[in-house]
C-alpha cells in the first residue's frame, strides 16, 4: 500500500448515506496500482451541512470529490463552474478543485451507457422504462433519450418525472413521457418494455429485500438494469433472472463512471481492470 505522507492528495465521496460505498476500494486500488500518492475516503454529509462541507473542500485543498444521494442536484448551487453536459443534465456527481475553483461534472451518464453496451444491450429504437427522476435518472436519461424509440420516466413524485420528460422532449425531439411510479403505471408500461432501468435507491443496502417492481410485471423479453450495486444482485435482479430476463448489475456503471472521475482528478488514464477486480472482490467478500 502507498504510504500516506504530508503530500498525499485527498479525494472523497460525499453523501448520506455513504457507508455502503465501494468507491474507496475501487479508487484506492487504482491509485496504488499506478503508484499515485492519493487517498480516497467517504464523508457523510447531511443535507443541512452541504454548503459548509463544500466550502471546506476549497479551504482544505481537497483535490476532488464524488457526489451521491441526496446531493447530486443541490450541490450545483455551491460550485464555481459546471461543465455544460452536467448543466444540461441538471446534476453533478464529480467535482474537481481546479486552481481554487470547484468545477462540477457528470460521469453517470456515459458510465451507465457503457455498462449497458458492455453487456450487449442495444437501446436504439427500444422502449425503455426508467424508474426515478433524481440525479442518477437525469444523467441516464440524457444518454438514453437520443437512442430510444420511446423513453418512459416514472417517479413517485409525478411532477418531477413529467418535468424531466418535457425537458428531454424539447432537447431531443423524441418520444418521451413522464408519469407516476405506481403499480398501475408499471402494469401499463412494463407489458411491452424492452429495457427496465432502476435508478432509485430501492433495494440498496441495508434494505436489500425492498423491490420497486412486483415480480409478476417482469417478463423474459426485457433487459433489467439496476444501478444499485450494493448488493450486487438486488431483489429486482434476482426476480428478473427468475422469469428469464437479461440482467445488468450496477457494478459496471460504478466502475465506468468512477474511471471518468479518476481521469478528471488526476489527468491519468485509470486501470479499469484493476478497479473492476477490486470492487468484485469487495462484493464477494
Amino acid at each position: 500500500m502507498t504510504s500516506i505522507t504530508s503530500t498525499t492528495k485527498l479525494c472523497a465521496l460525499i453523501g448520506d448515506p455513504v457507508e455502503h460505498s465501494l468507491s474507496p476500494v475501487m479508487h484506492n486500488a487504482a491509485f496504488q496500482s499506478l503508484g499515485l500518492n492519493y487517498v480516497y475516503l467517504c464523508l457523510r454529509v447531511r443535507s443541512a451541512e452541504l454548503k459548509r462541507a463544500v466550502d471546506g473542500v476549497e479551504s482544505l485543498g481537497i483535490l476532488g470529490f464524488n457526489v451521491t444521494i441526496p446531493h447530486k442536484v443541490s450541490v450545483m448551487t455551491y460550485l464555481d463552474e459546471i461543465d455544460p453536459i452536467a448543466k444540461d443534465i441538471g446534476a453533478v456527481n464529480t467535482v474537481v478543485n481546479r486552481d481554487e475553483r470547484l468545477v462540477g461534472y457528470n460521469t453517470d451518464s456515459l458510465g451507465g451507457l457503457r455498462a449497458l453496451s458492455g453487456a450487449g444491450v442495444t437501446l436504439t429504437g427500444k422502449k425503455v422504462v426508467l424508474l426515478g427522476a433524481g440525479g442518477a435518472a437525469r444523467a441516464l436519461s440524457f444518454s438514453i433519450a437520443p437512442l430510444a424509440g420511446l423513453l418512459v420516466i416514472l417517479n413517485r413524485t409525478e411532477a418531477k418525472a413529467v418535468a424531466l420528460a418535457s425537458n428531454l422532449r424539447r432537447r431531443f425531439d423524441k418520444k418521451i413521457r413522464g408519469g407516476p411510479l405506481t403499480q398501475d403505471a408499471l402494469f401499463t408500461e412494463m407489458a411491452d418494455a424492452d429495457v427496465l432501468i432502476n435508478s432509485t435507491s430501492v433495494g440498496m443496502h441495508p434494505k436489500r429485500e425492498e423491490c420497486v417492481v412486483d415480480e409478476d410485471l417482469l417478463h423474459s423479453r426485457m433487459t433489467v438494469f439496476d444501478a444499485v450495486y450494493n448488493p450486487l444482485e438486488t431483489r429486482l435482479l434476482r426476480e428478473a433472472k427468475s422469469v428469464g430476463a437479461k440482467t445488468v448489475d450496477g457494478l459496471s456503471m460504478l466502475v465506468h463512471q468512477g474511471a471518468l472521475a479518476f481521469k478528471i482528478w488526476t489527468g491519468v488514464t485509470p486501470p479499469i481492470d484493476v478497479m473492476t477486480r477490486a470492487v468484485e472482490a469487495a462484493v464477494e467478500g
